[in-house]
């Protein structure tokens, strides 16, 4: 019996650690539309943008995720998070938003959340309201 909980405690745990990352996901992406980007090494990749809390969630978009499914099967890893890190800034150097990504934290892999921080910089609504 004990041998079967040592076996079985880690696969339970695997599960609830998935639940949770699932529920995470949901909290703070629900209702994002999902935005196909392609990097400058010609990858894609899925990007949900909440902007309101400056996070993104990042994965690779479509066939890549079967790929790289593959390669880490292998046992050749899986792509860094520093990879995501500079899509993030791609992104949103994209959307032209002077921003920065700040730390990256795996949710599922192999999806990450990219926090970033924005200068504010003053818009057109800006210059409607006057001098600062």
């Amino acid at each position: 019996m004990r041998m079967f909980l040592r076996m079985i405690a880690p696969l339970l745990l695997a599960a609830l650690a998935g639940c949770a990352a699932i529920s995470y996901a949901k909290d703070n992406y629900a209702g994002i539309s999902p935005q196909q980007f392609k990097a400058a090494s010609g990858d894609r990749y899925t990007i949900y943008d909440n902007i309101g809390q400056s996070r993104l969630m990042i994965g690779p978009a479509g066939s890549a995720s079967a790929t790289q499914g593959f390669v880490k099967g292998l046992g050749l890893g899986s792509v860094p998070p520093v990879v995501y890190r500079d899509v993030a800034e791609q992104y949103l150097k994209s959307t032209e938003r002077n921003c920065t990504a700040q730390d990256v934290t795996l949710i599922l892999d192999p999806r990450y959340e990219v926090r970033y921080r924005c200068d504010r910089t003053r818009g057109p609504a800006d210059v409607l309201l006057g001098p600062a």
